[in-house]
């Protein structure tokens, strides 16, 4: 009897056993979560600081310039002469280049003569009909004849005007002052279309920095907020500046929803320092938060939606303590409750 009740017993350790097996199987996957454990041989360590953090939003982008200027003749014809060479600087309505305008005034007074002919042709035939009129005998056929050269001399006079224009567009001045970047035809003598001959001028009292942003930031930006700009090729210099503006439209041709980020460049760029296409970047604060503690992100362990570290107690046991967090950056995060400053935590990294 004796031996069949020490039989049973075995039979419940064992089975007593098993059972705390099975639990500690199943009970992870029904919470869906497992007890964070920390080797404490491996383990780092770091202090909680006390300090200012700030949350930033980097964006890159260049140097570009608002106002720019491309200049093509109207008419084809003979280059006469170029005044300027890619570097100088241009005035206001300065003269770039003209044609020849010698055929271009030849046709002036062609179409001035034209003009005459229909003039008079036209003044002609009212006073061959002007009896007609005036007896009220005006036919559709008189109608149609005075009308016809009604629209000749009207066609004429069209063709005086564009001819005058031809004449006139046949030197090329510039509408803004800047530097000539670009002048792709400066051989006096050559025949020149207008896609043959163009020069571009950019003004560099114009300059900005533009940048494109995707559309889960754009949310976190806005016109007027301040910025720092830093441009790769002086990276001691900080430009202070705000966000000018903010397109409404994403770009085109974008594999991603971006939208394009201007921002002014209060600089003195007289001597040139600042070129087109730099590159460079904006750092935009969107938040900040001073004289708090914090610790870095990877400190910082998650379960079941709470966040916790790991420390030691006063016994010198590592213990698992939930903290509440704050403001969070790309590497730290703030510590509103839980820790202390100088508090000492472990993790695995």
């Amino acid at each position: 009897m004796k031996k069949i009740f020490k039989n049973y017993q075995k039979l419940a350790v064992i089975g007593i056993f098993l059972l705390l097996v099975f639990w500690g199987l199943v009970k992870p996957r029904l919470t869906g979560t497992t007890t964070p454990k920390l080797n404490i041989k491996k383990a780092k360590i770091v202090k909680v600081i006390r300090g200012d953090l700030e949350k930033d939003l980097i964006l890159t982008g260049k140097i570009d310039a608002s106002s720019y200027a491309t200049l093509q003749f109207q008419t084809s014809g003979r280059l006469a002469w170029v005044g300027v060479k890619e570097g100088d600087r241009i005035k206001k309505w300065q003269a770039i280049a003209s044609l020849d305008k010698t055929e271009l005034e030849k046709r002036f007074k062609k179409a001035m003569n034209d003009y005459l002919t229909n003039r008079w042709n036209f003044e002609d035939t009212q006073d061959q009909y002007r009896s007609t009129k005036e007896n009220f005998l005006v036919t559709d056929e008189i109608k149609r004849i005075l009308e016809r050269k009604q629209f000749s001399l009207e066609n004429s006079v069209y063709d005086v005007e564009i001819a005058d224009l031809a004449l006139r567009y046949g030197t090329l001045t510039s509408p803004i002052k800047g530097i000539l970047t670009s002048a792709n035809q400066v051989n006096p003598g050559v025949n020149v279309t207008p896609l043959t001959a163009s020069f571009t001028i950019v003004d560099p009292s114009t300059i900005y920095f533009k940048s494109e942003v995707d559309e889960e930031d754009v949310i976190s930006i806005h016109e007027g907020q301040s910025v720092v700009v830093i441009i790769d090729s002086f990276p001691d210099q900080k430009i202070e500046t705000k966000i000018s503006y903010i397109s409404f439209t994403p770009l085109e041709g974008q594999t991603s929803t971006v939208y394009r980020v201007k921002l002014d460049l209060p600089v003195n760029n007289k001597d040139l320092t600042y070129r087109i296409g730099m590159n460079g970047e904006a750092k935009i604060k969107l938040s900040e938060a001073k004289n708090i503690l914090y610790l870095p992100l990877e400190a910082i362990g998650e379960k079941d939606g709470e966040k916790f570290v790991f420390l030691k107690d006063n016994k010198g046991k590592i213990i698992q303590k939930t903290i509440e967090t704050g403001l969070e950056t790309d590497d730290f995060i703030e510590i509103k409750e839980g820790l202390n400053e100088k508090d000492i935590v472990y993790y695995s990294g």
